[in-house]
C-alpha cells in the first residue's frame, strides 16, 4: 500500500510541484498553512509530512514540531528550507524533524531525502513493536489535551514524589487506573513492584488472605505461607481497585496499616512492617457510603489525603477524536490493518455519543469499527450506538445530566436543520431565533470543530 504523505507550504507552485512528481509513487495531499495541515492530520494518519519552515511570514514549521512533539504524534517530519534559513532547519533537527533539505533541489534530491526518511520510520516503528512484545512497554497511556485532563496531570506531576495516600474518583472506564500508573511511574518508587487487587473481585471470605497474607495452618487449604499484596507491594505502590466494595471488619485492619505502617498475617504472631504507597479508585461516593454506615470516616479521610476526580467522557469531549485516532491505531496495528481514518459524519457521530462506558466503550466501539470495515475509512455506519448511547431530543434527562447548556443548543439546533433539511429559516423559526443568530451560531461550530481538531493532532 502507498505510503501517505502531507505537503505543507504556502506557496502554490511548490505544492503543484511536488504533488505531480510524488503522486505516482507516493498518495499525497497538500495544505496551505499550519491551521489546514492541523485540520488535516486530524482526519488522517499521515506517514510523513514535508513541511516549509517559513510559511506565512511566520516559523509555522517549527510550530507544527512542537504541537506534534507535544501531542506525541506518530509521523516523520522532514523540513524544506531556503538557503537564508538554515539556522532554521538547524532548530527544527533540534525539536524532532528527521531531515531536511534546502529549497531549490531537484526531484531526484526529494525522492532520496523521503525515501531514507521511510526507511528510519520503518526501522522505529518494528523497533517499538519489539518493545511491546518484549513487555518493555505499557502500550497504554492517557490520552487528551481538555483542560480537566491537564488539571489531573498537573496535580499527579506535584504529588508523585510524596508518600500522600491517593483516592481517584469517578465512573467506569475512565482511566482511573492509568492515572494511578502515572503517579507510580512518576515517582521515586518506579522501579519498584506496582501490585494492584481488584477488591469487588475477591470473595470476601479469601480477601483479608489476599492482602495480608497468611501462615501456613493458618485455615484448612492454607497449605503453605502465603505473602499478601501488602508485602508483594513493598518499597512500591499497592492500587486497592474499587476500595468501597471492602467489608467493615477488613476496614478496620486497612486503617491499622496505614496508621501503624505494618501488618498482621491470618494467623502470625507478630506484625510485619511495610512500606507501601496507598492508591485507591471507587466509582461510589464514599460520602454517601459513609452517611449509610458502609464505610468507615476515618478510613476515608485516611485513603482521601489527595483526591483525584477523573470526568466521564461526556465532560471532555474535545479529547473523543485523539482517543479515537489513538484507538484506530492501535488495533489496525494489532489486527494487521491498513491504516483507517474516520469520516466527517462519523467523527461527528463520535462526538455526540453520551459514552454511558467512558473511554472503553469508546475503545470497544473502534476496535469493532477497525475489525468490520474493509475500505481506508470508517463510515458512522459501523457506529450502531442503542437508545442508551445517543442523546434523544425526548431524553431531556440525558441532555440535562450531560450536556452543558452551550452543548443543548448546538444540539437543538442541530436536530432542527436534520429535521428540515438544512433549510435555515425554518430552523431558525421553529427555535424562535432570527436566521442571522442561526448563521452566527453555525459560523461559531465551524470554527470551534476547527480547533478542536488542531488540538486533537
Amino acid at each position: 500500500m502507498k505510503k501517505k504523505i502531507l505537503i505543507i507550504d504556502d506557496q502554490k507552485m511548490t505544492r503543484e510541484f511536488l504533488l505531480d512528481a510524488l503522486s505516482s509513487e507516493f498518495n499525497v495531499e497538500d495544505a496551505e498553512d499550519l491551521a489546514s495541515g492541523l485540520e488535516k492530520m486530524g482526519k488522517i494518519q499521515y506517514d510523513l509530512v514535508l513541511t516549509d519552515v517559513k510559511m506565512n511570514e511566520k516559523d509555522e514549521g517549527l510550530e507544527l514540531l512542537k504541537i506534534i512533539n507535544d501531542k506525541a504524534i506518530d509521523t516523520t517530519v522532514v523540513v524544506m528550507t531556503g538557503y537564508a534559513s538554515v539556522e532554521q532547519a538547524t532548530e527544527a533537527m533540534r525539536l524532532g524533524a528527521y531531515d531536511y533539505i534546502e529549497k531549490p533541489f531537484t526531484l531526484d534530491e526529494i525522492r532520496i531525502r523521503l525515501r531514507k526518511a521511510f526507511e528510519y520510520s520503518t526501522l522505529k516503528f518494528e523497533n517499538t513493536n519489539l518493545k511491546r512484545k518484549l513487555n518493555l512497554t505499557s502500550g497504554r497511556k492517557i490520552i487528551g489535551y481538555s483542560e480537566r485532563l491537564k488539571r489531573i496531570l498537573d496535580t499527579v506531576d506535584t504529588i508523585a514524589n510524596t508518600r500522600a495516600t491517593v483516592l481517584i474518583t469517578g465512573e467506569n472506564g475512565t482511566g482511573k487506573e492509568l492515572v494511578a500508573r502515572r503517579i507510580h511511574n512518576l515517582s521515586d518508587r518506579q522501579d519498584k513492584s506496582f501490585v494492584k487487587i481488584n477488591c469487588a473481585a475477591i470473595p470476601e471470605g479469601t480477601l483479608e488472605s489476599e492482602l495480608f497474607g497468611h501462615e501456613k495452618g493458618s485455615f484448612t487449604s492454607a497449605y503453605k505461607w502465603h505473602p499478601g499484596k501488602f508485602e508483594q507491594a513493598d518499597q512500591g505502590t499497592l492500587l486497592l481497585d474499587e476500595i468501597g466494595e471492602i467489608p467493615s471488619h477488613i476496614q478496620a485492619k486497612l486503617l491499622r496499616v496505614l496508621q501503624e505502617r505494618e501488618i498482621d498475617r491470618v494467623g502470625g504472631r507478630q506484625p510485619i512492617p511495610v512500606n507501601v504507597r496507598i492508591i485507591s479508585t471507587t466509582n461510589k461516593n464514599l460520602l454517601q457510603e459513609i452517611r449509610e454506615g458502609r464505610f468507615r470516616e476515618d478510613l476515608y479521610y485516611r485513603l482521601n489525603v489527595v483526591n483525584i476526580e477523573v470526568p466521564p467522557l461526556r465532560e471532555r469531549r474535545e479529547d473523543i477524536i485523539l482517543l479515537a485516532n489513538h484507538f484506530i491505531e492501535i488495533y489496525c496495528r494489532e489486527n494487521n490493518k491498513s491504516m483507517k481514518k474516520l469520516s466527517d459524519a462519523a467523527l461527528k457521530k463520535l462526538q455526540t455519543g453520551i459514552w454511558r462506558g467512558n473511554i472503553r466503550e469508546l475503545e470497544n466501539c473502534i476496535e469493532r469499527a477497525v475489525i468490520l470495515c474493509d475500505k481506508d475509512t470508517i463510515t458512522e455506519a459501523f457506529f450502531n450506538f442503542d437508545e442508551n448511547t445517543l442523546p434523544n431530543p425526548s431524553r431531556y434527562d440525558d441532555i440535562i445530566n450531560c450536556c452543558t447548556i452551550a452543548e443543548a443548543e448546538r444540539f437543538m439546533i442541530e436536530e432542527r436543520l436534520k429535521r428540515f433539511n438544512s433549510n435555515r429559516t425554518k430552523a431558525a423559526n421553529d427555535l424562535g431565533i432570527s436566521v442571522r443568530t442561526l448563521r452566527n451560531k453555525l459560523k461559531l461550530y465551524r470554527e470551534q470543530d476547527i480547533v478542536q481538531v488542531a488540538k486533537a493532532v
